[in-house]
């Protein structure tokens, strides 16, 4: 390629066309996501809110014991469409992620240029960080929605009009995470900085504003009003910072529960908070502190820099004291993203050389691809090449194993992930074998012979990582002994996906056999089916402890708060096809 041609190229960057950048980057953002969503291994927390999606427009609740409610019901929705896979639970971080970085661009065009938002944009969409966590938490969808919430905040406000939708939009955020609410205060802020209203006009609409979020939030407050009226009890969330009721002993276990506010590790947890945005995301952390530097200088575009610097520092500030979780911290990074792609700007025209774009690109795109993984002692090849073992045996069990048949699971493998990969199945973990075998010689009816498979954990060790020799690890091994020597297997799963699994090293190997059961066995066995607090797919929902007696005034609560949900479902499925109206109107301009 002559330098004629290259150019050519990086005039074409630069130009009127450059939507169609936009969209080779979107295209790229796209792929990485979809790759990391279909392989990565799971982390244990995705283990217990992907099994607890499943079922939950039948569940009859607004709320969970553990997060916000939104997250379930569209996860639940596109289950219902995809059907249950890795990727289909995951969906959601993978669907916003895409929708964040148009977001992005969006912003980015109206505080800066074009030119500008295209590299915010291709930041973002190359994000380790952000592609590592697109994963079945909630953190990314509720970033969509915060996102959101600052686009239409700054829209609306320049044109004197009053950011109605921004304030649905952070409420969404809340219903989808909890803590979402924390970044309300930069908006309340903003309200002093973009408008030269009178102070009291200011301070009303800075109220209105947040009683228009609180008001979308309500569904998690009066569920938890009720129950505790009814029960004693409240979420997890009101447990941890309030402590009240019986959450001391129904919440017992749970590590950080009642932690509240940790003031006393205000440091250390910064700190910890800090590397840990440095390992995940070096290049956008570090450009995007040289690009606050830069806006501040800019007077026109001081108001910005106010509404992003509160933004990033009201998140950072209460997500530090609340938890020290890293993929909290990835709400922050689509706005430093913003500012990195203005700092990088910048950069690229003090080189004063335009052929250097090219090459800063690819290199920033190679590090995140391969350098800042290895500081996160992390995989991101094996993450986006090799498919993790427990996806490969939900995807074996959907188009291979028999439904009516009985499936016995390795107690070795996390519970969390038996209850997702075989929700739909009469499926029993082996710690149970021994008492199900007895109450099955017990009954009276004949028995009748029923395909058992057998999912053993090669390993020894799925998911738990406290598995060692001892009761569980022999009893175990017996089974794998009784199934082995009656055949080999029928399929033996390799590991993939990198974190614990071994690529290419066998994770699960999936024996059949055939065993006399009484028909009566297949409800005791489903009756087994239980994971943190609830029962599988929400039946019966006897089991479920956060049913509530409602009476008076609490009925109309009630009902309150299911007008609010069902609208807020309607809302979020809406909100992307909104956003990429915005983004043709943007264009056509």
């Amino acid at each position: 390629m002559n330098g004629k041609e290259t150019d050519k190229i990086v005039d074409f960057i630069f130009s009127d066309k450059s939507i169609k950048w936009f969209f080779l980057i979107l295209i790229l953002g796209i792929i990485l996501r979809f790759l990391t969503a279909s392989h990565i291994a799971p982390l244990a927390d995705e283990m217990v809110h992907g099994p607890h999606a499943i079922g939950f427009l039948h569940s009859g609740l607004y709320n969970t014991i553990f997060e916000a409610p939104l997250w379930f019901y569209l996860s639940d929705i596109f289950f219902k469409i995809l059907g249950i896979t890795m990727f289909s639970t995951r969906f959601l971080s993978f669907f916003f992620g895409i929708f964040t970085i148009i977001l992005v661009y969006l912003i980015a065009s109206r505080i800066f240029t074009k030119k500008i938002a295209l590299l915010s944009s291709f930041l973002l969409a190359t994000s380790y960080f952000i592609v590592r966590y697109t994963l079945a938490e909630m953190d990314l969808t509720a970033s969509f929605f915060i996102i959101s919430s600052i686009y239409f905040f700054i829209i609306a406000v320049e044109k004197g009009k009053f950011p109605y939708l921004s304030a649905v939009c952070l409420g969404l955020g809340g219903l989808s995470k909890t803590l979402s609410l924390f970044f309300v205060p930069a908006f309340i802020i903003a309200f002093f900085v973009f408008t030269n209203e009178k102070r009291e006009v200011q301070v009303k609409k800075a109220v209105g504003f947040g009683l228009i979020v609180l008001l979308i939030f309500s569904p998690i407050i009066i569920y938890n009003y009720l129950w505790f009226k009814d029960a004693g009890l409240v979420d997890t969330y009101f447990a941890q910072y309030f402590d009240i009721g019986k959450a001391r002993d129904i919440y017992a276990g749970l590590s950080g529960y009642n932690s509240g506010v940790m003031f006393s590790s205000v440091y250390p947890e910064t700190m910890k908070a800090l590397k840990s945005i440095f390992n995940l995301d070096p290049i956008n952390l570090i450009l995007g502190i040289i690009g606050f530097f830069l806006l501040f200088k800019l007077r026109e575009e001081r108001k910005y820099f106010i509404l992003l610097l509160a933004f990033e520092i009201s998140g950072f500030l209460f997500l530090t004291l609340s938890s020290g979780l890293a993929t909290h911290q990835t709400t922050l990074i689509p706005v430093l993203c913003i500012l990195a792609g203005f700092a990088l700007f910048k950069l690229i025209e003090q080189i004063k050389w335009k052929h250097a774009l090219l090459l800063v690109l690819l290199i920033i795109f190679l590090i995140q691809l391969f350098a800042v993984p290895v500081f996160d002692k992390s995989n991101l090849y094996e993450h986006l090449t090799s498919k993790s073992g427990i996806s490969q045996l939900r995807d074996y069990a959907n188009s291979n194993m028999d439904k009516n048949s009985i499936v016995l699971v390795d107690a070795r493998i996390y519970r969390g992930r038996i209850a997702w990969a075989f929700n739909d199945f009469h499926y029993l973990e082996s710690s149970y074998f021994q008492q199900i075998w007895d109450i099955n010689l017990n009954l009276s009816t004949p028995q009748y012979p029923v395909k058992v498979y057998f999912v053993e954990c090669a390993k020894d060790d799925c998911g738990w990582g406290t598995v060692t020799a001892g009761n569980l690890n022999d009893s175990s091994e017996q089974l794998v002994t009784f199934f082995s020597s009656a055949s080999a297997p029928e399929k033996t799963i390799l590991g993939g996906g990198g974190y614990e699994e071994l690529t290419g090293k066998p994770a699960y190997k999936i024996y059949q056999a055939t065993i006399n059961f009484n028909p009566k066995i297949m409800s005791v066995i489903d009756s087994s089916h239980d994971w943190l607090y609830y029962p599988v797919n929400y039946k019966p929902k006897s089991r479920m402890i956060d049913r509530f007696n409602i009476s008076g005034f609490g009925s109309l609560l009630n009902i309150l708060a299911w007008i609010i949900m069902i609208l807020a479902i309607i809302t979020a499925l809406l909100l992307p096809i909104y956003i990429a109206i915005k983004l043709y109107q943007a264009e056509k301009k």
